[in-house]
């Protein structure tokens, strides 16, 4: 990949140290191989990015390098007589060439940790003179050797990481799926860049027009209101004063002092604002990028994302059930399966085993990033089987769903519900407060709450809403909130209650009062709500299919 032509960001003299640049699209870097530069030179491309690579310079003659940006492009033009060639040297080799030298240091740190404490194992074990100072001198002395020995170690050690770090990076930063990632971010970036440039043609069109417009007020009208849109500062033309646009004036006076009007507001955005270009250097680099990165990936034997998945198919040992796509990029980006549910326990507390299979329910996979041989097509009776299977499923689903309805209920009714609901609270309170406590902690009964339709439904707006609906179930039973702590039970209590029968409107929380709407008709509750719950018996001929959740 090469690039010619395009003004240097160093300014070109007899003096500028001439080269060869370079530049890799597998890390996106460039690199200049131009030797020592003078101070300034050095000064300006460290303030621009650069890093100084001293260590390869010896190995390669690599000076230094740097991420891509059109400014050090320019620069790199400018050092290399205006061409970038192609990097000889991939990052692999680079990355073995660092790992050679790794080794090289680790070698050196063991052969000076292995003199160290050959010398300390050399010397003596005890240190006698006549003098107590030169004894201790001569036994820190010894000391201090030990430590550097226990340094040069620590020293290879780390040399030894460095090593196993950089040859594992460089097979993890060219591995396919890692290589989808950075596919990934390209796109996105090249998204980025179109909707910006999307936004400023709009923007540029809208000011045109407000430029066009011939009457006055109407154009006054329309240049403040897009001026609304505009951030930063600007020098007013007549006073000369540097201050911010009409939009965003700090104070009502600054924002009535001598206020432009309609031309000068479009005036003043035309001096900063041009026509858009036709492509700018980082959306022709993204797409240069976007396209060297999918030719790898290709010659790696792509991914999965670029293959055409239908429900039916295979991933895995799993039958897909939905294929989802992304709407920006039109590929797969994950399939819905029908797996074994995770729970070690059903809702009994019974674990799941060989008698007691798993229900299936449906899983999200990512398959972007798989090896496409991780996908099969399915077969015309895979497929058959599979819509015969989900249309089975729905329609007992349908069938088993019974109709809850909403009801106002009648007094008489909302009065029997609630006595039905402050029996069991009322026992479990004079089970649990004392008799000398009773009047401390007094019992709050359910009650009957009388509403209009209007007040009802403004208690029931906002984030803080304590007015819902609860669905009744058989015998009375309200709907059990959600315990964490006791599924075993909180499933034994839900087959007892069986399904819900109707809802009511309710508020409050502990309490849960009963909701009546005075100017709506009221309705009686059903006839099944005051009776127990009677389980529909199940043939012993008829084999039931897993249980599928839907997600």
């Amino acid at each position: 990949m090469t690039t010619n032509s395009a003004p240097a960001s160093l300014d070109p003299s007899p003096a500028l140290t001439t080269g060869a640049a370079t530049y890799c699209p597998e890390d996106n870097k460039l690199r200049l191989y131009v030797g020592r530069v003078s101070r300034p030179e050095f000064l300006k491309l460290r303030a621009e990015g650069w890093t100084c690579t001293p260590k390869q310079r010896d190995a390669g003659g690599c000076d230094f390098v740097a991420h891509w940006t059109p400014e050090r492009r320019d620069t790199a033009l400018a050092f290399g007589e205006g061409f970038i060639g192609d990097e000889d040297q991939s990052p692999a080799d680079r990355a073995a060439d660092r790992a050679e030298r790794f080794a090289g240091y680790r070698e050196k740190r063991t052969e000076d940790a292995v003199g160290r404490a050959d010398g300390f194992d050399a010397g003596p074990a005890a240190h006698g003179f006549q003098s107590l100072a030169r004894a201790e001198r001569s036994a820190s002395r010894h000391d201090r050797i030990a430590g550097r020995a226990v340094d040069a170690w620590d020293k290879a050690e780390y040399w030894q990481r460095r090593t196993s770090g950089v040859i594992s990076h460089a097979l993890h930063v060219s591995h396919p799926s890692v290589r989808m990632g950075r596919i990934k971010d390209l796109e996105a970036d090249i998204r980025r860049v179109e909707k910006d440039r999307a936004e400023y043609s709009a923007r540029f069109d809208l000011w045109s027009a407000c430029a066009a417009i011939a009457d006055l007020p109407k154009q006054i009208h329309v240049a403040r209101t897009l001026a609304e849109l505009e951030r930063g500062h600007y020098t007013h033309p007549r006073t000369g004063k540097v201050t911010y646009l009409f939009a965003h004036a700090r104070s009502d006076e600054e924002r009535n002092a001598d206020p432009l009007d309609g031309a000068e507001l479009c005036a003043l955005w035309f001096s900063c604002h041009g026509p858009i270009a036709p492509e700018g250097p980082w959306l022709s680099h993204y797409r240069l990028r976007l396209a060297y990165e999918h030719q790898m990936l290709e010659a790696q034997g792509g991914r999965a994302a670029f293959v055409e998945m239908v429900a039916g198919g295979f991933i895995g040992g799993h039958q897909i059930r939905k294929v989802n796509k992304s709407p920006a990029t039109g590929r797969t980006v994950s399939v819905t399966v029908a797996a074994p549910t995770r729970a070690s326990f059903d809702r009994k507390g019974k674990p799941y085993g060989e008698n007691n299979p798993p229900p299936l329910t449906l899983r999200v996979i990512a398959v972007e990033r798989m090896s496409p041989d991780a996908y099969r097509a399915p077969t015309d009776d895979e497929r058959a089987a599979l819509s015969a299977k989900v249309g089975g499923e729905k329609a007992r689903a349908k069938a088993a769903k019974l109709p809850c309805p909403l009801v106002n209920p009648t007094e008489l009714d909302a009065l029997r519900l609630v006595a039905v609901w402050n029996a069991p609270r009322q026992a479990e309170w004079e089970r649990r407060v004392a008799e000398s406590m009773r009047s401390f902690y007094p019992f709050k009964p359910c009650e009957v709450i009388h509403l209009s339709q209007a007040r009802y439904s403004a208690v029931a707006k906002g984030a803080h809403a304590r007015a819902e609906t609860k669905s009744v179930h058989a015998l009375g039973m309200p709907e059990e909130q959600t315990c964490f702590t006791d599924y075993a039970g909180q499933a034994r209590r839900a087959a007892e209650r069986g399904p819900g029968l109707c809802t009511v409107r309710t508020t409050g929380f502990d309490p849960r009062h009963v909701i009546v709407i005075t100017d709506k008709p009221q309705k009686p509750l059903p006839a099944s709500v005051w009776l127990p719950f009677a389980p529909p018996v199940t043939s012993p001929a008829v084999a039931l299919e897993p249980e599928t959740v839907t997600a």
